[in-house]
């Protein structure tokens, strides 16, 4: 998915002959600390709600020029591309540019996380496993046939690496919510098994041990 398909068309933009005291009110009507600073529809920089507030009400951004951030991503990257700089710089929305470096919307903290969510598919029912492998071990066919193999598949899957020790360490979500099994599987092929999040065998034993116990205490 593109930062373009879900940029916010409708956002206002700034310009330096703005009076503080318009942006300030922008920024409260949208609840927001960043916006968009344009000079002719060519992206400046974003102004700061916190720089504005240093600015008298009909002092214009012109007086900001030299505070202004310079960030934004082209509408032609993948919208993953936004969680490193929304991170990086503290932002409340993102602008989105195209080649020209015009300023054809923006990308709100808020819609990110939404569709990031849904991306992630944590709204889906399904087992979470994370697994640790030697980065020259590691094989995503097999990791998939391992799943398979336990009439289970792989519905999102993300990778990063442990600085600490080198290791590749692996998240993989199943389409079910059992999976003792597969986890058995992984760690007979060497997968060193983390965490898991479910329902497992062993939890339902847990469960059944202590509804045994508050039925103990009952009597």
């Amino acid at each position: 998915m593109l930062a373009s398909s879900i940029a916010i068309t409708s956002f206002p933009l700034l310009h330096f002959e703005d009076k503080a005291s318009f942006a300030l009110q922008c920024m409260e009507d949208y609840d927001i600390q960043h916006l968009p600073l344009v000079k002719e529809e060519y992206f400046v920089g974003l102004v700061n709600k916190e720089a504005v507030l240093n600015l008298a009400a009909d002092q214009t951004l012109i007086h900001l020029a030299d505070q202004l951030i310079r960030v934004g991503i082209l509408g032609s990257m993948h919208f993953t591309a936004a969680l490193n700089l929304f991170s990086k710089n503290e932002l409340s929305l993102l602008p989105v540019l195209n080649e020209q470096q015009e300023c054809t919307g923006v990308i709100l903290q808020a819609n990110l996380n939404d569709l990031l969510a849904k991306f992630l598919g944590v709204d889906h029912p399904g087992a979470i496993i994370v697994v640790s492998v030697s980065p020259y071990q590691y094989s995503l066919a097999e990791l998939s046939r391992l799943v398979e193999t336990n009439n289970a598949q792989i519905s999102q899957l993300n990778t990063n690496f442990d600085e600490a020790t080198g290791a590749l360490i692996i998240t993989i979500k199943l389409n079910k919510e059992e999976a003792d099994l597969i986890i058995a599987t992984l760690q007979r092929y060497n997968y060193q098994v983390l965490h898991y999040f479910g329902n497992t065998i062993m939890h339902n034993d847990i469960e059944d041990h202590y509804h045994h116990l508050m039925n103990y205490l009952d009597v």
